[in-house]
């Protein structure tokens, strides 16, 4: 027997992750009409060192940060085609754009690691209240702010450093976190009253059962529950606790970032898992009793780095088809799917697919993609040649590192036969040949990628991301070049001679 189900989500939230990949705000406005289309009301703003500090925050600021003017024209045109701006600003772990300067070492949790901030320290609160008075003031000026996100998440050192330690009571680390959240809280209500606050869940979910029942209700705290994977791990028990102590919960999926630190494409099918996974668990959604829990919103994050200090990994250009269809999958489940129990979850992907997202994509990018085989190729869409050079630079790169490790091209032997002055001249132009010819191919799509990516991003992190992804085939096909052409000048070579030891066991280098 067929059943029609519906999700309600208020809130579908694009998560614009822009620490360290300065993208152009045209490109961010370009965007503005697809993302309007296919059902997103909110855009979460992670500006991190993007954004434009004054006073004595001003050194967290890139030097190739966004210009008040610019950025208040951006968020002045997000409004104008209706989407809630909620800033992202990271308030306990993930603080190293702040803590890695001189001037905020002093605020770390354990002084070798600049990610995150001692809570017990009060500098730590007047340092945090002049950061949220700066976002918050700058975006009142365009709209008040309906919703905040603090962050909270992945705080990696925690109740270690000396001034936790010797606070007058026993703190656990549980106590520390909630009194954090608390605290900041109350500087974003004397900020902003009728601002909500949002935090990620992470930190919450080792919490125990009783323990919880200590924990007073965070009142206009809503509680962010994530989860990137296919298949998801959330817990009932979790989401149960959450609902009993926050005044609403909120999902958050994936559509790139998440494959990898530093991945290039999107693995789609992943994260189109991760959607549906996450559609097919709320629907219907129930904590007791007939009543269906409304979850209020979803937000689709787009990681660009894992974290300040960490590589960039995959772009937003080449991520549109994801996130695309990631959100005909949330859009699907509002309008209500059709199922019974007795179907094969395959069978219900598929059906989608025939009937609605294969007609959407087609409508959007002009391409009929196969759930198999999710690549977008072929597709039309602001981004593409910069999506099929990726693809390109993948297989050249796959291939180069191939050819190290091949028996056939023999460069693994080069360094060890070159310090024994015994290689074969005929191979050494051979191999030679070889790796200029790899090293070209390296340059000339480096090229090809440097032209098309800076119509999206700074010039400066275009030359980043092309330098660090090559670097390791290009530094050893370097070093190879020369060492051949050092051993290109031997003309004569010394005969085989014997060790003056007979101990041949192997010493760890």
């Amino acid at each position: 027997m067929l059943s029609n189900k519906s999700v309600r989500l208020e809130n579908v939230v694009v998560h614009i992750d822009l620490k360290g990949t300065p993208l152009k705000l045209s490109y961010l406005e370009s965007l503005f009409p697809l993302m309007k289309k296919h059902g997103v009301n909110s855009l979460l703003m992670e500006y991190e060192d993007m954004f434009p500090y004054e006073g004595k925050l001003v050194n967290m600021s890139a030097e190739y940060c966004y210009s008040k003017v610019e950025l208040k024209n951006f968020l002045r045109a997000a409004q104008k085609s209706g989407f809630e701006i909620i800033p992202l600003i990271q308030t306990f772990g993930h603080l190293e754009n702040a803590l890695k300067l001189a001037e905020f070492q002093h605020l770390r949790e354990v002084p070798s690691y600049p990610d995150s901030i001692c809570p017990s320290n009060i500098e730590s609160l007047v340092f945090l209240r002049d950061l949220i008075k700066q976002i918050i003031d700058f975006h009142k000026e365009v709209a008040p702010l309906k919703f905040l996100h603090i962050g909270c998440d992945e705080v990696f050192h925690i109740n270690q450093c000396q001034l936790c330690k010797e606070r007058s009571e026993i703190i656990t680390n549980r106590d520390l976190l909630v009194q954090h959240v608390r605290a900041i809280y109350e500087v974003v209500n004397s900020l902003s009253a009728k601002t909500a606050v949002l935090i990620w869940d992470d930190m919450l979910r080792d919490i125990k059962a009783y323990e919880w029942l200590n924990i007073e209700s965070f009142n206009n705290i809503h509680v962010v529950y994530w989860d990137y994977g296919s298949p998801l791990r959330v817990t009932h028990q979790n989401l149960y606790r959450y609902h009993k102590k926050f005044e609403h919960i909120w999902i958050a999926s994936a559509y790139k970032g998440a494959d990898g630190r530093t991945a290039t494409i999107t693995d789609v099918s992943k994260r189109f898992r991760n959607h549906f996974d996450w559609m097919h668990y709320i629907i219907g959604y129930r904590f007791g009793g007939e009543d269906v829990y409304n979850f209020k919103g979803i937000i689709l994050t787009g990681w660009s780095r894992y974290s300040h200090m960490d590589p960039p990994c995959e772009l937003l250009p080449v991520s549109i088809p994801s996130l695309v269809l990631n959100l005909l999958v949330i859009q699907n489940f509002k309008s209500g799917i059709s199922y019974s129990k007795i179907n094969h979850e395959r069978d219900i992907i598929q059906n989608m697919f025939r009937k609605h997202i294969n007609i959407e994509l087609n409508e959007s990018f002009k391409c009929l993609i196969d759930y198999d085989h999710l690549d977008f190729s072929v597709c039309k869409f602001e981004g593409h040649e910069l999506y099929n050079l990726m693809k390109q630079y993948i297989m050249i790169n796959s291939e180069v590192a191939f050819k190290f490790i091949s028996e056939e091209y023999a460069f693994a032997s080069v360094e060890y036969y070159s310090n024994m002055n015994t290689i074969n001249m005929n191979n050494v132009i051979e191999m030679k040949v070889q790796l200029v010819t790899m090293l070209d191919e390296i340059i000339n799509i480096e090229n090809r990628l440097a032209t098309e990516i800076v119509k999206y991003y700074h010039h400066n992190f275009v030359r980043e991301y092309i330098d660090y992804k090559s670097y390791p085939n290009k530094k050893r096909i370097m070093q190879l070049l020369n060492i051949i052409n050092n051993y290109m000048e031997v003309r004569t070579w010394r005969k085989r001679t014997v060790s003056n030891s007979e101990n041949v066991t192997i010493q760890p280098n």
